[in-house]
């Protein structure tokens, strides 16, 4: 009997390997993380998931669900002992957000912008203070790839031996800066000219070193051409490196200041009030029910699938940021969509022997689709479409109480931030310490993307017999200035409450 298992290992491995190589890139709706447990191991859960959420995870588990050997013992290629488990009900929800490069250190210091009215003229350093705050915060909010992204996941399932059935909702919304007004930013009324180098010249700096130090030679002479002369150059140099100003938006924030010099010359531009700096939103919520069913072909190897039914709702809204009503408009984005009814087929594959587990999934299969609709103002809201989605895994189970995991997205998958895809890679680890008690640990990164890192994820288990209540937490390696705290650009939380048989 030996010997026949040795053989058959490799060849399940490189049919498992060749499904893999098979999954090529593409572009499907983004991953989420599924329940604590997976969150807590980084997202790596599709050869080990042992609950519910095989439904989302890998759909073959139930095929070993309440599958044990003569006399009802343990088979030794069950290694997570799926085979002890009937049934069982869970409920989870989980939600998390990104701050995609600076955009929650602009919105944070635009937020903290002084609205003097500047249209009197610069005649102190923190008219010029403001000002300079002004110009380089709007330049990289300018920059479509400073966004945020928020999104949630919660659901039911019910699982009887091989069978499943679940309710599950997922929602994802992000928010950037459609377009910037660099016409009516206050510095004028349009009645008058004003001479912006006399303001500056006339403004005294406090502790000026008296250097040009940020400024390169092309970007002075942009800011001379404009009407400015050196000693005010020098001045916003100071001032700039004050501030902080990002050297990744240095060229951007000059052209807009050589832009508003040249407006007070005119006497062009208007007040804060007609700035038409607009917000994107957009968002997609899915409501599905699965019913899922695994086959187990023999001890080692077991496919499954669910049939969902879904419905999808397509979000969209604009908002003038400097309208008195723009509140009001936020708040009725959740009135702003269009609904889609269809249908989804999702599939996995499983295999397993006695220290080592694989996986691989593929949702949304036949690739579902949910209209978009026209906005108020007559821009277009696109529509969705969920292309078919694949990922693999491999998870080493020396014993029962203790499981590693990495886990690996083979395609691009897309957000509702358009332009930015994510494809994560994941390992996790899981210990059943003393039996009532698992702790984990994880992390993951997104290979399509560098903006935010890795993100480290820990959740712990705690059982209590038949009910479980599991909790797990994740949080990125980089950090972001938002609301004058630092926090970091990307944090999740989940929690689960389950009872199992």
């Amino acid at each position: 009997m030996s010997a026949v298992r040795k053989s058959r290992i490799p060849i399940s491995f490189a049919i498992f390997a060749l499904l893999l190589l098979a999954a090529s890139p593409a572009a499907a709706f983004d991953s989420f993380l599924v329940g604590p447990r997976a969150m807590g191991m980084g997202g790596a859960n599709i050869a080990s998931v042992n609950n519910t959420t095989a439904q989302y995870y890998n759909p073959a588990a139930f095929g070993f669900f309440g599958r044990r050997g003569q006399d009802e013992n343990r088979l030794s290629s069950d290694n997570n002992d799926l085979g002890r488990k009937s049934w069982g009900v869970e409920v989870n929800a989980a939600g998390g957000y990104r701050l995609h490069n600076e955009f929650g250190t602009y919105l944070d210091d635009l937020a903290d912008f002084e609205r003097a009215d500047l249209t009197d003229g610069i005649d102190s350093q923190s008219d010029l203070e403001n000002l300079i705050k002004l110009v380089g915060n709007l330049s990289g909010l300018d920059d479509p790839g400073n966004a945020i992204t928020a999104d949630a996941n919660a659901g039911v399932g019910i699982r009887f031996r091989h069978f499943g059935i679940g309710a599950r909702a997922y929602f994802q919304a992000s928010g950037r800066v459609l377009d910037v007004d660099t016409q009516n930013l206050g510095l004028t009324d349009g009645l008058g000219t004003r001479d912006l180098n006399v303001e500056i010249n006339n403004t005294t700096i406090t502790g000026n070193d008296g250097q040009t130090l940020l400024l390169n030679s092309n970007q002075q002479q942009l800011l001379i051409n404009a009407g400015l002369d050196s000693n005010a150059i020098q001045k916003i140099d100071f001032l700039a490196r004050q501030e902080g100003l990002k050297q990744e938006n240095l060229s951007e924030t000059v052209d807009l200041l050589a832009q508003l010099t040249e407006q007070t010359i005119q006497g062009t531009g208007g007040s804060l009030e007609e700035n038409t700096t607009t917000v994107l939103l957009r968002g997609f919520a899915l409501a599905e029910v699965p019913l899922s069913y695994g086959y187990a072909i023999n001890d080692h190897w077991s496919v499954g699938g669910n049939v969902k039914l879904m419905r999808g709702r397509v979000y969209g809204n604009q908002i003038i940021v400097f309208e008195e009503d723009s509140g009001d408009i936020l708040a009725e984005t959740d009135e702003m969509y269009k609904e889609t009814n269809t249908f989804g087929v999702d599939a996995g594959i499983m295999g397993r022997y006695r220290y080592v587990n694989f996986g691989l999934v593929g949702r949304n299969l036949n690739s579902p689709e949910f209209d978009g609709f026209t906005m108020n103002g007559g821009a277009d809201v696109e529509d969705v479409k969920l292309e078919p989605q694949f990922a693999g895994g491999i998870a080493f189970i020396p014993t029962t109480t203790l499981t590693l995991e990495a886990d690996l997205d083979l395609t691009e998958n897309e957000t509702t931030l358009k332009g930015y895809d994510t494809r994560n890679l994941s390992f996790g680890l899981e210990w059943d310490a003393f039996r009532f008690l698992a702790l984990r640990a994880g992390a993951y990164k997104n290979l399509a993307e560098d903006d935010i890192g890795w993100v480290y994820t820990a959740g712990l288990g705690l059982n209590l017999w038949a009910v479980r209540l599991d909790v797990a937490g994740a949080f990125s390696s980089e950090n972001e200035e938002f609301d004058g705290d630092e926090i970091p650009a990307e944090t999740r939380l989940a929690a689960q409450l389950s009872v199992d048989f």
